[in-house]
């Protein structure tokens, strides 16, 4: 059986536990809980847009790598006030 002891901020290091895993905390009754491991969603492999400016007659434009969906554009123009 292993010990461990909070300290006085009441972090508790965990033996096998990894930098930025995420657990779940459920107290079962006093003095007892249970910690479980929440697995991270796989997602899609995504990199962010370049983007460079260029000058068109008078307007500065952005020019990006991934095309512009006009749904989303349109959504985020609904927004604006």
């Amino acid at each position: 059986m292993i010990t461990v002891k909070a300290d006085n901020r009441r972090r508790v290091q965990l033996p096998g536990a990894k930098p930025g895993q995420v657990f779940v905390f459920e107290s079962a009754s006093e003095g007892h809980f249970t910690l479980t491991l929440v697995k991270p969603v796989e997602q899609p492999e995504s990199r962010p847009a370049k983007v460079k400016f260029v000058k068109r007659g008078r307007y500065t434009v952005g020019e990006s790598d991934v095309p512009v969906k006009i749904e989303a554009v349109k959504e985020l123009l609904a927004e604006f006030p």
